[in-house]
């Protein structure tokens, strides 16, 4: 979009999300940091902010073009609605809603990236996601940091990066499941250390290749996110980690119950991805196989 518009962009997104991924493109910048729905949690010990939308109008200015991301109609009609009431834009262009956008973008059952990506397309039916598709523009200094901790594994050795921890009970896998996964992959994979990210506290450094299991909890985002990059090797559950593998093309597995692997699932990189019906469902003997096989294959 950047690269389409003369004016400058002007990102209505938590301030976490701006840093992460727009502060490349734009300084212009509406924080929702707090917002209800609008993002993530407030920090510890404050409180949610009102959803004020005269106040956020009157930041956010004149607008000649809206373009809403939002692909779930009852979250944008509750949400982002009330706010384009507010600012009368000159242009609206969003998905497919209860009230009518100038510009519509159908909604389809494909990858969700695919489906973002219609957005620009719009502009330039030529544009290829392939080409925009790369790793998250991590801040050199904290590039650093991850290159000093990768420099830390002995030479030779691979990394395998795992995610399991998640806000959504539906969505894990259980922790014992893990810690069998890596004991019979490491111990099969010599050549292996494994990473635990997250921001959860699970202990999966409990095994018997307890030692080779290294706890890399509770890193700021972008230091984690540096850190899953510079991996060989992935495995988690549907989440941004498995995203940021995905875009760093670091060959992994995806463990999928409730979501779809279709739409929430690796898209651009060498991957494996077990789908069923609940994540109680995936077995520990599918996961090592499909570790063992990319990891034969690719690494």
């Amino acid at each position: 979009m950047a690269e389409m518009f003369t004016s400058p962009l002007t990102l209505i997104c938590p301030k976490v999300v701006f840093d992460l991924c727009f502060r490349e493109i734009s300084d212009q910048h509406v924080d929702t940091t707090g917002l209800p729905l609008a993002g993530p949690h407030p920090l510890p010990g404050s409180l949610p902010r009102a959803r004020d939308y005269e106040t956020l109008a009157a930041e956010i200015g004149a607008v000649d073009v809206f373009i809403d991301t939002l692909t779930w109609s009852a979250l944008s009609s509750t949400v982002i609605r009330p706010l384009v009431e507010r600012l009368a834009p000159t242009t609206t262009i969003g998905f497919s809603t209860d009230y009518g956008y100038d510009y519509v973008v159908p909604r389809e059952q494909i990858h969700y990236a695919d489906l973002m990506f219609k957005l620009p397309r719009l502009f330039d039916p030529s544009l290829r996601i392939e080409s925009y598709a790369q790793p998250l523009p991590i801040p050199p200094a904290v590039q650093e940091q991850a290159r000093a901790i990768r420099a830390d594994v002995p030479a030779g050795v691979k990394v395998l990066v795992v995610h399991a921890d998640t806000d959504w009970a539906e969505k894990r896998w259980p922790a014992t499941r893990f810690i069998d996964l890596l004991d019979r992959f490491l111990s099969r994979r010599p050549d292996f250390v494994a990473w635990v990210v997250g921001m959860g506290h699970e202990e999966l450094n409990v095994g018997r290749e307890r030692d080779r299991v290294i706890p890399r909890l509770g890193l700021p985002l972008d230091l984690t996110m540096s850190m899953v990059a510079s991996a060989d090797l992935f495995v988690g559950i549907d989440s941004c980690m498995l995203h940021t593998a995905d875009l760093a093309r670091v060959p992994g597995v995806g463990l999928f119950g409730v979501t779809r692997s279709e739409t929430w699932g690796f898209r651009f990189g060498p991957h494996r991805h077990l789908d069923m019906p609940l994540m109680a469902d995936i077995a520990v003997e599918a996961a090592l196989d499909a570790m063992e096989d990319l990891a034969g294959e690719r690494v």
